[in-house]
């Protein structure tokens, strides 16, 4: 399910797909997994499979928006049309050159200019009242790959991290600094900004799978 032109509804799609809210049985859950996600138009583009605070697998709805200047919204909601999370995005695509200092470079990635999870209490963003849910900042990653793979950026990612969620890129994304102290020294940039996030080609593979992947 790839363009989806309907217009969505929370009763009418939960119909379609399941009578039952928990989605088991039979029932078929059209994930992202096969979608190709730049071509979707805006308004709901599937489900992600996330857990619960007690690992319970749910499926959550995700949305698209355009914004101004290129920028895309990708949101995740539940069924109560309440937003557990979001992520802005913009795909930068340059000519693959080589870098200014001789090494081969293809400076094509996906910037992520916003990734908030509402629905976890240890988020500075979290919003009471909310279900608690795990992966979904994992799952607003993997779509943030999914666009660079689709527009041929590599799987390259970057994004300036927050303080309290860099060990988290780090941990559990595999991101690394851009810019290093040790090349920071080395090439003698004034400015080093040590939350400058990119995604290195080994970490790759292992985001896209991450808990079962998209």
């Amino acid at each position: 399910m790839n363009n989806i032109s309907i217009l969505y509804t929370p009763q009418i799609h939960n119909k379609q797909l399941c009578s039952r809210p928990n989605f088991k049985g039979n029932c078929k859950v059209e994930t992202l997994t096969h979608t190709n996600i730049g071509s979707c138009i805006e308004g709901y583009i599937g489900k992600v499979r996330v857990r619960k605070s007690n690992n319970e697998e749910d499926y959550l709805n995700v949305f698209k928006k355009y914004l101004c200047d290129g920028y895309e919204n990708y949101s995740v909601k539940n069924e109560k049309d309440e937003i557990l999370g979001e992520i802005n995005l913009t795909v930068n695509k340059y000519p693959n050159t080589y870098g200014q200092y001789g090494s081969p470079l293809d400076p094509s990635h996906v910037f992520v200019t916003e990734l908030k999870n509402y629905s976890n209490p240890n988020t500075p963003y979290y919003k009471k009242g909310l279900e608690p849910h795990k992966d979904i900042g994992t799952r607003l990653l993997q779509i943030a790959q999914r666009r660079s793979d689709e527009a041929q950026c590599c799987g390259n990612i970057k994004l300036i991290s927050k303080n309290e969620s860099k060990s988290w890129y780090k941990n559990v994304i595999g991101m690394t600094e851009e810019f290093p102290p040790e090349q920071n020294s080395t090439f003698n940039f004034r400015v080093h900004n040590s939350n400058a996030m990119v995604l290195p080609p080994h970490a790759k593979e292992p985001l896209s799978r991450l808990q079962g992947g998209l």
